[in-house]
């Protein structure tokens, strides 16, 4: 039996725009994303735009998007969504 694959996390950025993509790799991992996203929008009341990619059963990507973020609020919303998934390295795009 093989250890689970831990969350992985891509950011990319460039001027207005920020993009937060997590790679799950079981239905424990996209179900905790989900909730911690939707956490996340209730704290900061911050709306992005939000997208699945699955890649099999329970394996995909979960995109979220900032299209004008002026006030650079997606970084705070970015790390504590990433904070709060124990995810403690994120690939830069």
């Amino acid at each position: 039996m093989s250890k689970e694959m831990s969350i992985h996390a891509l950011h990319e950025m460039e001027e207005r725009y920020s993009r937060l993509v997590i790679e799950y790799h079981s239905l424990e991992q996209k179900e905790k994303i989900f909730h911690t996203v939707n956490d996340t929008i209730k704290k900061f009341k911050l709306h992005p735009m939000q997208m699945m990619e699955p890649h099999g059963e329970f394996e995909g990507k979960f995109c979220l998007e900032f299209h004008d973020d002026y006030r650079k609020e997606s970084g705070e919303f970015f790390e504590e969504i990433l904070k709060e998934l124990d995810v403690d390295h994120c690939d830069l795009g």
